[in-house]
């Protein structure tokens, strides 16, 4: 499973979805996955239309900024884990 795809099956899980700003550090690469801790918005489901708006147009406000999430990645039994912080 892509880096990717882990974040948003356990944003999911929250009934959220992520949205990513940038990278911050924490780098990990091999033949299968890439992962790197990241910054962004976790957005609840009743609110995902609204915001996907804000954010095709780069015009996210303050109102948004209880949203802002980290994730970061850790190996756990051999596997990759995101948590939101």
């Amino acid at each position: 499973m892509k880096f990717w795809d882990i974040i948003q099956q356990k944003a999911k899980e929250q009934h959220k979805t992520f949205f990513l700003d940038c990278g911050e550090g924490n780098e990990f690469e091999n033949q299968e996955i890439e992962c790197e801790n990241l910054s962004g918005w976790l957005i609840p489901d009743d609110k995902l239309e609204e915001f996907q708006k804000v954010f095709t147009t780069n015009t996210i406000s303050d109102e948004w900024e209880d949203t802002v999430a980290f994730v970061s990645w850790s190996f756990k039994e051999g596997n990759i884990m995101v948590e939101f912080e």
